[in-house]
């Protein structure tokens, strides 16, 4: 596995972690509200706003990370292109033959 790819995981697995936190303390958020006193719910309520945060946080870390990789993939695409057309040009009527081979089966 590559080291992008490696990252790419952890930060999912991240993620979804945080996820599960916040949802077992809004559970738990709603379950004790009826019974304790405003002390505990504030306290509670406090930790779910701190848990919120920090998903939200790393959900936009993420979509920046996602968001420069796509950029900089088409950024060596459009390098590619402009400095080997022919051989672009080549690899497209490549994959649109094979492409057509496999369609009409």
């Amino acid at each position: 596995m590559s080291q992008t790819t490696v990252q790419l995981a952890l930060g999912k697995q991240k993620i979804i972690e945080d996820i599960k936190v916040l949802l077992n303390d809004s559970e738990e958020l709603l379950r004790l509200s009826a019974t304790l006193p405003g002390e505990g719910v504030d306290a509670l309520r406090t930790r779910l706003r701190d848990h919120v945060e920090t998903a939200r946080n790393a959900l936009d870390d993420a979509q920046a990370n996602a968001q420069s990789k796509y950029r900089a993939g088409i950024d060596c695409t459009e390098k590619y292109v402009r400095d080997k057309p022919w051989e672009a040009l080549g690899v497209a009527a490549g994959i649109g033959f094979f492409l057509g081979i496999l369609i009409s089966r």
